[in-house]
Order: C-alpha cells, then sequence, then structure tokens
C-alpha cells in the first residue's frame, strides 16, 4: 500500500465512529434525500400490509452512469462524507392518523416508507414508534448546501405527502422514519420554530445521533457538535466493472428488520435517509472500508434500489455489507472505480 493510502486508511480510522452525516442519493438526473426515528409504550402490534406506494423514479440513474471528481470517474451518487452536511427543522403534530387511533394513542407512526401502509418502524425494545399529539418531529433537509457549504440547506421534498425525520427531543426515540405532514388534504404537521430541544443542545434539533445541525440557525454547529463540515471523502472505494444484484438479508424477527444495517445512508457510516426491507433487491455497484459504530473497519456497500416497497426504484445510497444476503457473495478485488466507458 502507497504512503499516501495507509495515512487516508488511518485517518478514516481515527474519524468519530458516531458522525452520522446525510447522504442524497442521486436518482436519475436529479437525487433522493433522508433520516432516522422511535418510541411507544404499547405492545407491538402486528405489522400494517405492505403494499407499493412509492413512484418509480421518472428518469433513472443509468448504471454505467460516471461523473469525473478531480479527474477520476466515479459513480453518479456516491459520495463520502465530506459532502454530506444535512440539517433539521422542528414540526408539531396536530392530528391523529387513523391507524394510530386504532392503536389507542394519539399522533402519528414513524413508517419505513412515505404511505400509511407501510409497516411501523419498532424501537430497540420492540416498540411501535409514534409521535403523539402536540409533540414534535424533526424533518431533514437535502444532503447540503447549493454551495456545499455549512450554510443550511433546504427541506427534502415530501414523497406522498410524507416527509424524512426523526421523533423530536419530547418523544423518548430517535428512530428515523417516514412521518405524514399533509396527505389527501389532511394536515398533520405544522412548522413549529419556536421549539426549544433539550438545553444540553442550547435548545437545538441535532439530528438523531446528535451530530447533524439545527436548519434554524448556524450557530447550532457548535451545540450539535457538528465542528466542521467533511468527514472522510469517498477514498479507496472499490467498484465493479458490472453491478452485481442482491438481495437485502432476511431478519430473524420484525425487530430484527429494524437493526441499523437495513438504513441506506447519504454515505458509508453517515446519515440515514430511507429503509430497506428483507426482500428488496439492489444492485451493488461499490464498496468501501469504514467505521461503523465504534467498530472499524466493516464493509459499507454502495447500491441502487432495484425492487423495494419503500424506496423509489433507481435511488442510490449506502448500506453496511452485512445487511446484504451472503450466499454467493463475492469480493471486490480490483481497487478504484471502474474506467469511464467512451
Amino acid at each position: 500500500m502507497e504512503f499516501d493510502a495507509l495515512v487516508q486508511r488511518l485517518g478514516d480510522r481515527l474519524a468519530r465512529p458516531g458522525r452520522r452525516r446525510q447522504f442524497l442519493g442521486a436518482v436519475g438526473g436529479g437525487a433522493v434525500l433522508v433520516g432516522l426515528a422511535g418510541c411507544g409504550d404499547d405492545e407491538p402490534r402486528a405489522s400494517t400490509t405492505r403494499r407499493k406506494a412509492v413512484p418509480e423514479v421518472t428518469e433513472r440513474t443509468k448504471r454505467e452512469g460516471f461523473v469525473r471528481v478531480s479527474g477520476t470517474a466515479i459513480p453518479k451518487g456516491a459520495y463520502g462524507q465530506d459532502a454530506v452536511s444535512v440539517c433539521y427543522a422542528p414540526l408539531q403534530i396536530v392530528a391523529t392518523e387513523a391507524g394510530v387511533r386504532r392503536m389507542g394513542r394519539t399522533g402519528v407512526a414513524v413508517r419505513k416508507g412515505p404511505s400509511f401502509d407501510a409497516e411501523i418502524t419498532l424501537d430497540n425494545r420492540g416498540n411501535e414508534v409514534t409521535v403523539p399529539l402536540g409533540r414534535h418531529i424533526a424533518q431533514q433537509s437535502v444532503r447540503e448546501h447549493e454551495s456545499g457549504s455549512c450554510l443550511p440547506a433546504p427541506m427534502r421534498e415530501p414523497i406522498n405527502g410524507f416527509v424524512w425525520g426523526y421523533p423530536a427531543d419530547d418523544v423518548p426515540s430517535n428512530k428515523s422514519g417516514w412521518i405524514p405532514v399533509e396527505v389527501d388534504g389532511r394536515t398533520y404537521a405544522k412548522d413549529a420554530p419556536k421549539y426549544q430541544a433539550r438545553p444540553g443542545h442550547d435548545g437545538y434539533v441535532c439530528g438523531p445521533a446528535s451530530k447533524d445541525f439545527d436548519c434554524r440557525s448556524t450557530k447550532s454547529l457548535r451545540a450539535c457538535d457538528h465542528d466542521d463540515c467533511g468527514g472522510p471523502p469517498l477514498g479507496d472505494l472499490r467498484c465493479r466493472t458490472k453491478p452485481m444484484r442482491r438481495r437485502v438479508r432476511e431478519a430473524v424477527s420484525r425487530r430484527a428488520s429494524n437493526f441499523e444495517d437495513f438504513y441506506l445512508r447519504l454515505s458509508f457510516n453517515s446519515t440515514a435517509f430511507g429503509w430497506l426491507e428483507p426482500g428488496d433487491v439492489v444492485d451493488e455497484l461499490c464498496r468501501r472500508n469504514a467505521p461503523s459504530y465504534g467498530r472499524c473497519c466493516v464493509d459499507w456497500s454502495f447500491v441502487e434500489v432495484v425492487r423495494s416497497d419503500a424506496m423509489p426504484v433507481g435511488t442510490r445510497g449506502w448500506i453496511l455489507e452485512s445487511g446484504l444476503a451472503r450466499p454467493g457473495r463475492k469480493p471486490i478485488a480490483r481497487t478504484g472505480p471502474p474506467p469511464r466507458k467512451r
């Protein structure tokens, strides 16, 4: 290994493992967005029926598509942590959805897909995650400000009236997911610009891992421990000349399907922007060895969604390689992205 590459790898290993910067997976000519959430007091209920509710992307990202970055061909939608700088804005829950009312609760549920038919996320105790009436959620922004700086970025566009975010500090959870804001003419959440989160963060919403910052003020950068706008770059990216089709692994229980390796992320060891579910199909394009929640190092897979009930077809993002089924798994021996096609 060359000296520069060794320095890069060592630097990545020293990077803060808890940093969850957000990645906006590119879809077609544009891009997609993301987050985390969780809570609940009652016993777990049966999951809702899964139905395809997410429209396919109209302009799919071509699998052979590349962009030039510093003279190197990089697959479209592949970002390092240095290109992820999301923020959050608080919303207050103002109505109760029918499914949550049937559970004997108020407010809204946090789901794996942007639809009332999508499965409700579970917290680490196995309880279904809801945000009660009058409590707050934190809505996620796009991947970064158009200037590429640490300025607050615009909010992600809703899908089917749902936004990606996580329960704020007045809800005992930080499991991210899709939350209804305005669906079929009914409003479930409104802007709450005066909401004050826990004193430890000077009243700001700081992301599910307390690293991303509050869109309301750049002063939140320090309060949220967001002390820079760049983690490790793409670095030692290993890509395939031909994508390898893989399936998201099965889970031993519904609770296990809510573990970290089912999140789709903006970058390796970064902020989540969507869920993948057992049985979903993806094309693995690249891998990157990087930290994950204190462990260094593990494989992260950069994938494109081929079939899913939760994410639009063509969405690209990062998932822990352990979240993919292992039979027939082939290592990527070649270092560096494939050459640009002529």
